[in-house]
């Protein structure tokens, strides 16, 4: 068969066909572009998608709790423990994203690395279903308790829980876990929640972060 039945037969094939073999056609195309670009190729599509390297730091730093009475959620815990290994993968990041918008990339960059060198810090997304309400972890009147424990069960409150600074599409890029039902706040804890403290049991957790409410606990926990 030659080249112009087989165009033919593409063109005459059922729509479904036709799209699949479209789509073959444009990833066999893409793939031959990244071949010949090679370094600058993979650069380009982790700008754009964002780097392997940073999905696995914040996969590693992250937990998540979902509590449930029955088949009934009364809420979901998401926190990443914002620790200087990942301060630094997000550095990255952002500097990739914001390439070409220096002076928002040095004030954001700057902020994150100060706060988390002064507190022990996390990104906290909180999920609450509308008929409970009650998402409100930074108001002074909340009816939620947020503790961080140490090993050696000393237990601290928050210097500070505000409402995430970064935009809603960043969070979306930053932490995809966080959801549009979800609030995102930044929390901060004393420096010396994160100091070791005597000598931990085998196995027990570096770090537990504690949410209490009328609706129930979620313990998230750092080894």
């Amino acid at each position: 068969m030659d080249d112009a039945a087989r165009r033919i037969d593409v063109l005459d094939a059922p729509g479904h066909l036709r799209d699949a073999t479209f789509a073959l056609l444009a990833l066999v195309a893409l793939a031959a572009v990244a071949a010949g670009c090679g370094p600058r190729s993979v650069a380009l599509y982790e700008k754009v998608m964002g780097s392997p390297s940073y999905a696995r730091v914040t996969e590693s730093a992250t937990r998540t709790r979902e509590v449930r009475d029955g088949l009934d959620t009364r809420f979901i815990l998401s926190a990443t423990w914002l620790s200087r290994p990942w301060v630094s993968a997000f550095a990255e990041e952002y500097s990739n994203i914001y390439y070409l918008d220096a002076e928002r990339r040095e004030r954001m960059i700057s902020h994150w690395r100060g706060e988390s060198d002064k507190y022990v810090r996390f990104f906290v997304a909180l999920y609450v279903p509308e008929d409970k309400g009650g998402n409100d972890l930074e108001k002074p009147g909340t009816l939620w308790s947020l503790r961080l424990v140490r090993t050696d069960e000393k237990d601290f409150e928050p210097v500070y829980i505000r409402k995430s600074s970064l935009r809603p599409e960043e969070i979306s890029r930053f932490f995809p876990y966080s959801g549009t039902w979800y609030r995102a706040y930044e929390v901060a804890f004393p420096p010396e929640a994160g100091e070791p403290a005597g000598s931990p049991r085998a196995g027990s957790p570096r770090l537990k972060l504690v949410l209490s409410g009328v609706e129930g606990r979620a313990v998230l926990a750092w080894q």
